[in-house]
């Protein structure tokens, strides 16, 4: 969770600064997957999810569940508790 935490304090810093962060699959996109994992585990139903952007990926447990499309950033942003928008099977997760 302490890498989930300063990573998010490094996004908000970028949306105060009016900067774009420099995101990349390797060290991004690995702690978008924790995130996703921790999700998943939380809420306990299938999905099918796939995240757009450098950190994005597509991610699928068990059969018949929701399909979620949107950019990494803006999901872990909802998670966190920093973005208010509808999204299927919304539990926050601890940044």
């Amino acid at each position: 969770v302490y890498t989930r935490d300063q990573w998010m304090h490094r996004l908000d810093l970028a949306e105060t600064l009016q900067r774009r962060p420099n995101l990349t699959a390797d060290h991004d996109g690995r702690i978008v997957a924790d995130v996703v994992r921790e999700w998943a585990n939380i809420h306990g139903s299938p999905f099918h999810l796939d995240l757009s952007g450098p950190a994005g990926g597509s991610y699928t447990v068990g059969d018949g569940g929701p399909t979620i499309e949107m950019d990494a950033i803006e999901f872990c942003l909802v998670l966190s508790g920093r973005l208010d928008k509808e999204m299927p099977l919304f539990h926050p997760v601890v940044f």
